[in-house]
């Protein structure tokens, strides 16, 4: 018995009340002589109490509004579906970073010295680059060494202005409508929130004389979220004047400063003079540059005050990764246009959107920057209902106003983060569900206002998708018994092992036959759903023919000579007595394999092959392989077959399955040549798909 010494330990005294009251505990401490010894079976202690750890005030006043709208767009994947629902309401671009800051995060990653500790304040490369950047861009000389800090986003840097300048209840005057985020890193401060209203009469302008003169830290933000409005020169002029004579911190925030409707690049606060001694401008990669999982930003100020701002980073630790400031460095100086590329395309985005919106009776124009569009809703709604209204309706999601603020309340946001056909699709959905942004609540029909009511009040209700299909599935599959059991009559009695049980407990998570699945396009770098088709044995030999005439079309040899093609799939010789599982995507196969039952009565997984462009140094599609052998343990789950045995030479074949959850289970000679066997029983296989259920489409 192992023993481990303790030099205190607890005198439990309990007391057992009657069924009404608590139970009693009292735990006191008694000395033990040093060195003295107890099983290792009485050294757990367990504290019950009355009191609870009570977290801090802080987390009940945050009112983290995004989570709302975030929580209502999920529900509506759950009942529709997530492929169904198009979301045109987050402020994450759709489009891939610059193909220079992917080398460059990619060279620099083989660099050794790349990943020790680095320093907190940022990478003097990076500086360097960006002080040339204020420079050509804003005309602004800064100080590479001394007024330059790299922070993790934009949020990161005001979390550390906050820090190193804002004491508890100090006012924080904030814009509304505004970014939502600012109030959460208020509450998280135990600062003060000040609204400032910005108006679309005053070309959402600030008019400092409304202001209170005892803040101690202003925030601006142009290219204005969620509005997408510019701000003059004068008005960073004014504000710089107001900071002063009142003694407040301004801060910044231009997260969107390069992406512009029209070409012309709005105006910053450090062009005016002396705004370094009062402000900070933070820029942020992740808009134009398509940089938002990099977590990158910098901020620009004095010297003075980007050495306190390096004091409140220290009070928290942590640096932004060499390889990843590398990358922001090549982005920012886009030596490959990238920035004007990307404002042709949101360009062509928005005035889809525009287009589109002025058909529905809406009279939203183009906004001056951001890739934003700000679009007044109808009479009589407000935002969160018009937002939830168009969500179950059409299954489009927009961001409704008043998660900018009050003030954003009569408005909702459309980001242009899709391409112009889906933005298209999106209308179309839209349109014929009978939507209008000129058409007052009031004017529509009674039984719809009750239903957008449910809506808005959390008790709407729709069977879910994922819950539908699964039904549907499990009412088809005594469909295919019956007619397997019809075509196996005069067939080997090992064939009745490819027919559906009945009455059996299927996990809700098996990959159907025909239904879809995420895979990703790595090489141009987005997502692509694929759908996997059962072939069942013994069926009609034109389908063998026309998917022998699929694969030699796409499948060229002479066009991929290095890649692994089965001789089966070379000849175009199927076998009827096994099911086959075939992977579209894009039009073409991604990859094939077969079930086969062996006389045993083992299922045997055979011919596994993915499309030549999914091999080696073609690799295009990822998840291929991992898709089928979903289906096939599905398939086998479906049967009621606990083993799934596969049989390789391939040293990767070998890795991957191995990495799936199969175990090895011997060696077996085919035209005698040794093969690993490899074998899912039922619990790998319900694993599996517990694994591969992220990668299910609905």
């Amino acid at each position: 018995m192992k023993i481990l010494p303790i030099y205190n330990t607890l005198n439990f005294n309990y007391k057992k009340t009657n069924s009404s009251q608590k139970n009693n505990f009292n735990a006191t401490f008694l000395p033990l002589q040093e060195k003295q010894k107890v099983s290792s079976n009485l050294a757990l202690v367990y504290f019950l109490g009355d009191k609870k750890i009570q977290p801090a005030k802080r987390l009940s006043s945050s009112d983290y509004k995004i989570s709302r709208y975030i929580a209502e767009i999920g529900k509506a994947r759950y009942f529709y579906g997530d492929r169904a629902v198009v979301d045109l309401s987050m402020g994450n671009p759709d489009l891939t970073p610059p193909e220079k800051a992917k080398e460059a995060l990619k060279n620099k990653v083989e660099d050794l010295w790349s990943h020790r500790y680095n320093a907190p304040k940022g990478d003097g490369y990076l500086f360097r680059t960006i002080s040339d950047w204020m420079q050509k861009r804003f005309d602004v000389e800064v100080n590479p060494r001394e007024e330059i800090m790299v922070t993790s986003g934009s949020s990161d840097a005001i979390d550390h202005i906050f820090t190193a300048y804002a004491e508890y209840g100090d006012k924080v005057l904030v814009p509304d409508p505004g970014y939502s985020l600012y109030d959460d890193l208020i509450t998280r401060h135990d600062l003060k929130k000040v609204p400032y209203k910005l108006n679309p009469e005053d070309k959402y302008q600030p008019d400092f004389s409304t202001m209170p003169k005892d803040a101690k830290i202003m925030i601006l933000n142009y290219p204005h979220n969620p509005t997408g409005s510019f701000a003059p020169l004068k008005t960073f002029k004014k504000a710089v004047d107001f900071a002063k004579e009142n003694g407040i911190l301004i801060v910044h925030d231009m997260d969107n400063s390069e992406i512009t409707h029209s070409g012309k690049k709005p105006a910053g606060i450090m062009q005016v003079e002396g705004a370094k001694d009062v402000a900070f401008e933070v820029h942020t990669f992740s808009k134009a540059q398509s940089m938002p999982g990099f977590r990158v930003a910098f901020a620009i100020s004095s010297k003075d005050n980007i050495d306190n701002l390096l004091k409140a980073k220290y009070l928290s630790g942590g640096s932004v990764y060499i390889p990843v400031q590398n990358a922001a460095a090549e982005a920012l100086k886009d030596k490959e246009g990238y920035i004007e590329k990307v404002n042709q395309i949101y360009r062509g985005r928005k005035n889809t959107a525009i287009k589109r919106l002025n058909e529905l009776g809406s009279d939203a124009k183009p906004t001056q920057g951001t890739y934003y569009l700000w679009a007044k809703i109808p009479k009589g709604f407000s935002s969160d209902e018009f937002f939830k209204y168009i969500l179950h309706k059409s299954q489009i999601a927009f961001t409704p106003g008043d998660v900018f603020g009050e003030n954003g309340d009569g408005y909702i946001r459309i980001v242009m983060s899709a391409d112009e056909k889906q933005i298209n699709e999106a209308f179309d959905r839209i349109e014929k569900a009978g939507i209008r942004f000129d058409v007052a609540k009031m004017d529509l029909p009674e039984d719809l206002r009750k239903e957008i009511s449910s809506m808005a009040n959390g008790t709407y209700s729709h069977t879910p998708k994922r819950e539908a299909d699964f039904a549907q599935y499990m009412e088809m599959l005594p469909k295919r018994r019956e007619m397997l059991t019809k075509r196996f009559s005069d067939k080997d009695k090992k064939f009745q092992g490819f027919i559906p049980k009945e009455n059996i407990n299927l996990p809700w998570n098996i990959l159907k036959d025909g239904q879809s699945v995420y895979l990703q396009n790595i090489k141009e770098g987005h997502p692509v759903f694929g759908e996997i088709q059962d072939i069942l044995p013994f069926s009609d030999s034109e389908e063998y023919k026309k998917l022998a005439d699929e694969l030699k079309h796409q499948w060229k040899q002479e066009k991929y000579p290095n890649a692994n093609i089965l001789p089966s799939y070379k000849s175009g010789k199927f076998y009827n007595d096994a099911v086959y599982f075939v992977l579209r995507a894009d039009d073409k196969i991604q990859a094939i394999a077969n079930l086969e039952i062996q006389n045993d009565g083992i299922m045997w997984a055979r011919s596994l092959n993915t499309a030549p462009w999914n091999q080696g140094e073609y690799r295009t599609m990822k998840n291929s392989a991992q898709a089928v052998i979903a289906r096939m343990v599905s398939y086998c789950l479906e049967t009621g077959n606990e083993t799934l045995k596969f049989a390789t030479n391939n040293r990767k074949n070998i890795a991957l399955y191995k990495s799936l959850g199969m175990k090895e289970d011997g060696i077996r000679y085919f035209n005698g040549e040794e093969n690993q066997v490899l074998r899912f029983d039922k619990e790998d296989m319900e694993q599996y798909l517990n694994k591969f259920q992220a990668n299910l489409s609905f």
